[in-house]
């Protein structure tokens, strides 16, 4: 009996395990289960519940751990075979997650262009297999995710390796290989004018209020070249810059025999490009505006704007027009305009959150006006006049662009006073209070002397500018200018040595003439700090200067307190001195003065952007229908 009571109990184990298996569940809660079913080797250094069950229902989850190049090679041989969707998915991760592991470049590419391969195949290529994957399933996001990172990390191997531009290059995969032809630019640029590709995902932007990027397929970079502020000659002010560029590239992949893939990378412009068609999908590109921002303001400011105020040289080298882009004649171009004590990033927020409306970001362009704050009004206007006439020349001489006569001015504080002179006819308004209504041949100034004079203060409105904002603009000064430590900074201002050299003889021989200036009385020229003061000449004639019937402008006003009631400050400029007849609209904001930065203004400036945009293809839609009932009426005349 003890016998057989001794291998009752040894066998005892088998019936237990083989028959009297147990079973039920735990109370663990819906966060396990999110996060069970969130991780993948995206996200870890672990596989996904899904590919794990997969290796489980197929018998060789062991055998991966112990030799997983071997399972990755059996699986890749049996893809075409099968036609298993679900094969696919855990080759797509299998492959990622080797790729991650590995300590060897050449073998990480291998697997990653793998893992790239797979993505594409499982979102592209469902003819392949008995499935079509459904949006809605997780794995179609993760898809699109392992797709990115694989070839952002393809990509960076082939940067290192310098194999980028080269045509005909033929690489390793779990399945064979795959040749590269020569990529394909959408860029507007050589792909050899950029000295680097930077991969968004290796950088985190900060500063932004809010990140600028969109979701989709392909790998975000800034494409890096040689900085070029260099300028023709000393008295051209238009920078174009060519420090960085948005851009997305994107990998197609064609399947020629089960072995033999060919590979094609395209580089899109996001400033022109969200998305793309592929047959019969509208596919979006993965987009990041703000670490392309980030990267152009790297390191900080060119220049401190209280430096500046106080010596205007540091700003030299920035001063005047700048363009984020090369020029396009399709596109409105947006002019910034900054204030006082500021300086053109000041936009960058604005910007920032303009880019990611695609309607604005294809049909807009935005340029940046810098200039010394520390200069009379009338004479930054001058300079704007200026620099703006001298784009229309270089870029639409024979007004072939429907899009240059549509410019619009975005302008914050004192910016508002510049751009404000860019719509109105100062007649001899200017001329006359600075002469005291005597010609300008009594005065014995030379041809260059009366020339500069009438240019700085006899103008009429640009005929291209047909829209302006006005941010925060003290278009009736602002008492600021009479607390002690405003009038103490006004004293250690001065005027920048050029404009100082050609207008103080000017002020010379004027006021000697009229009797205003006694011998050996000091000449006192105003800065833009005085133009800001309530009783100043300047501020006091502007306010009273109409702006063009033509044009449609809009005012954003800041009160600290409230918002949408008029009234109140922004701690430097009041309503009173804000508000303007006339205006298309007018919005308050609970802001300081800083409310070109105020997402509700920015908002505003959105809004505004696309109703005018709406308005210009308006317009051109009618001038077309003109233009062809003429061209009809013409042959049927002949």
């Amino acid at each position: 009996m003890k016998k057989i009571f001794y291998a009752l109990i040894s066998v005892l184990p088998l019936f237990i395990t083989g028959c009297f298996s147990d079973f039920g569940i735990k109370d663990t809660g819906m966060e396990h289960w999110i996060l069970e079913r969130s991780q993948t080797a995206l996200s870890s250094d672990s596989l996904s519940l899904n590919t794990r069950d997969f290796l489980l229902r197929e018998g060789i989850f062991k055998e991966y751990q112990e030799n997983p190049e071997e399972i990755l090679e059996t699986l890749s041989q049996e893809l075409f075979n099968t036609k298993d969707r679900k094969l696919l998915y855990s080759l797509i991760e299998l492959t990622f997650l080797h790729a991650k592991e590995s300590s060897e470049p050449d073998k990480s590419a291998y697997y990653y262009l793998s893992a790239c391969i797979y993505s594409y195949m499982y979102l592209f290529k469902s003819h392949y297999f008995n499935e079509t994957p459904s949006p809605f399933e997780p794995e179609y996001l993760f898809a699109c995710r392992f797709y990115n990172y694989s070839a952002a990390e393809l990509f960076k191997y082939m940067q290192t390796k310098k194999l980028l531009f080269a045509g005909n290059i033929n690489m390793p995969f779990l399945n064979g290989r795959v040749k590269f032809t020569s990529p394909i630019n959408h860029l507007p640029k050589k792909l050899t004018d950029f000295r680097k590709f930077k991969i968004c995902y290796e950088y985190t932007p900060f500063g932004f209020q809010s990140l600028s990027r969109q979701s989709g397929l392909g790998v975000p970079l800034v494409g890096v070249g040689v900085a070029d502020i260099s300028r023709k000659n000393e008295d051209d002010s238009i920078n174009i810059s060519s420090m960085a560029y948005p851009t997305t590239l994107f990998i197609k992949f064609e399947i020629k025999d089960s072995e033999q893939f060919a590979a094609k990378m395209e580089y899109f412009d996001t400033m022109e490009t969200e998305y793309i068609k592929f047959k019969d999908k509208k596919v979006p590109l993965e987009v990041d505006f703000s670490t392309y921002l980030g990267w152009i303001l790297r390191g900080g400011a060119k220049y401190n704007p209280i430096e500046a105020m106080i010596d205007s040289s540091v700003i030299n080298k920035s001063q005047g027009l700048s363009m984020l882009t090369p020029y396009d004649k399709n596109k409105i171009p947006i002019v910034f305009i900054h204030g006082v004590l500021s300086q053109p990033r000041t936009w960058v927020q604005a910007i920032n959150t303009l880019l990611m409306n695609n309607k604005i970001r294809t049909n807009y362009q935005f340029w940046l006006f810098a200039y010394p704050t520390s200069n009379p009004v009338v004479i930054s206007a001058w300079e704007l006049r200026r620099v703006l006439k001298r784009a229309k020349a270089r870029y639409d001489a024979e007004n072939e662009s429907k899009y240059f006569n549509h410019m619009v001015l975005i302008a914050h504080s004192m910016g508002g006073l510049v751009a404000k002179q860019m719509v109105t006819d100062s007649g001899d308004v200017y001329l006359n209070s600075f002469t005291n209504g005597k010609p300008l041949n009594e005065f014995n100034l030379d041809k260059k002397e009366e020339k500069f004079v009438s240019d700085v203060l006899k103008f009429k409105p640009l005929p291209f500018v047909d829209t302006v904002v006005f941010i925060s603009v003290p278009h009736r000064g602002s008492y600021m200018t009479r607390w002690w430590v405003a009038s103490l900074a006004a004293k250690l201002v001065y005027l920048p040595k050029k404009v100082a050299k050609d207008i103080y003889s000017i002020h010379k021989k004027v006021l000697t003439k009229t009797g205003l200036l006694k011998n050996n009385q000091e000449i006192k020229i105003n800065t833009g700090v005085d133009n800001l003061d309530p009783d100043n000449k300047f501020i006091k004639m502007s306010s009273k200067l109409p702006i063009d019937p033509k044009v449609k402008y809009y005012s954003i006003i800041g009160n600290e307190k409230t918002a949408n009631i008029p009234g109140g400050t922004d701690g430097v400029v009041s309503y009173e001195s804000a508000h303007l007849d006339g205006a298309q609209s007018e919005i308050i904001v609970k802001s300081g003065h800083g409310a070109h930065r105020n997402p509700i203004a920015i908002k505003e400036i959105k809004r505004i952007l696309l109703k005018h945009l709406e308005e210009v293809e308006k317009k051109q839609r009618k001038n077309n229908l003109e233009s062809t009932q003429k061209i009809k009426q013409t042959t049927k005349e002949q």
